[in-house]
C-alpha cells in the first residue's frame, strides 16, 4: 500500500482565533484543531443548507398565495 505524506500548510492567524478554537475544541470535546476545523466547516455547511431549506419553504408558501389565472401573460407583460 502506497501512503502519501500529508501537507501542513502553516496559516498565521490572530491569538483570539487560536483562543475560540481551544475553547470550541473544548467544550465540544473535540481531539485537536484539525478536528476542530472540521467541526466548524460541518456546523457551517449544515446552518447553510437549513437556510437554504427554510428560504425553499417559504419561497414554497409565496408561490402556494399565488393564483395563474391573475398573472398576466408573457405577451401582455412585454406589451407585444
Amino acid at each position: 500500500m502506497i501512503t502519501q505524506e500529508k501537507k501542513i500548510i502553516p496559516i498565521k492567524v490572530s491569538p483570539i482565533i487560536v483562543d475560540e478554537f481551544d475553547q470550541i475544541q473544548e467544550e465540544e470535546g473535540l481531539g485537536n484543531r484539525a478536528s476542530t476545523f472540521s467541526f466548524l466547516v460541518k456546523y457551517y455547511h449544515q446552518k447553510q443548507w437549513q437556510e437554504f431549506e427554510k428560504a425553499a419553504d417559504e419561497l414554497g408558501d409565496v408561490l402556494d398565495r399565488i393564483d395563474p389565472k391573475k398573472i398576466p401573460s408573457a405577451k401582455k407583460q412585454l406589451g407585444i
